[in-house]
C-alpha cells in the first residue's frame, strides 16, 4: 500500500510542477490508507489512499491552458487522460493508469489547479 501511495503522491507533485513550473506544488490532503466501505459493503480490511496537490499562477491564471497542460503531462508520463468539456467555468481532466485514478480541476473564478488521485483498492 505504501508503494502505491508514494507513487501517486510523486506523480501528482511532478505533474503539478510541470504544469506551473514557477511555483512549488503543495500536498493539501494525504491522510494515509483509509477503508472506504468497512461499514457499508463488507470489504473488511480493503484500503485506498487519496492524495490532493494544489498549485497555480496567481498572477496570470488560465484554467483552460492549465488543464490542457495537465492532460499533456499526464499522457507523457503514461497516463490515459481525457479532457472534459468546460462547464460553467469548471475545467477538468480525468486520468487513469494501472488502477490509479486522477482528477484535475481548475475554475475560471480561482487561480488554483487541484490534482486529486486515488490508489487502487487493496485488500
Amino acid at each position: 500500500m505504501t508503494d502505491g501511495r508514494e507513487f501517486l503522491r510523486s506523480e501528482l507533485v511532478a505533474v503539478a510542477a510541470a504544469v506551473v513550473p514557477d511555483q512549488q506544488p503543495v500536498v493539501t490532503h494525504d491522510p494515509g490508507p483509509v477503508n472506504p466501505g468497512v461499514l457499508f459493503d463488507g470489504r473488511g480490511p480493503a484500503t485506498v489512499c487519496r492524495v490532493s496537490v494544489e498549485t497555480g499562477n496567481a498572477k496570470d491564471p488560465d484554467p483552460a491552458a492549465a488543464v490542457a497542460a495537465a492532460a499533456d503531462v499526464l499522457r507523457a508520463r503514461g497516463w490515459n487522460a481525457e479532457v472534459a468539456a468546460p462547464e460553467n467555468g469548471h475545467y477538468r481532466v480525468a486520468a487513469s493508469r494501472d488502477g490509479f485514478e486522477v482528477a484535475v480541476h481548475a475554475w475560471a473564478s480561482d487561480w488554483r489547479i487541484t490534482f486529486t488521485g486515488e490508489t487502487p483498492l487493496v485488500s
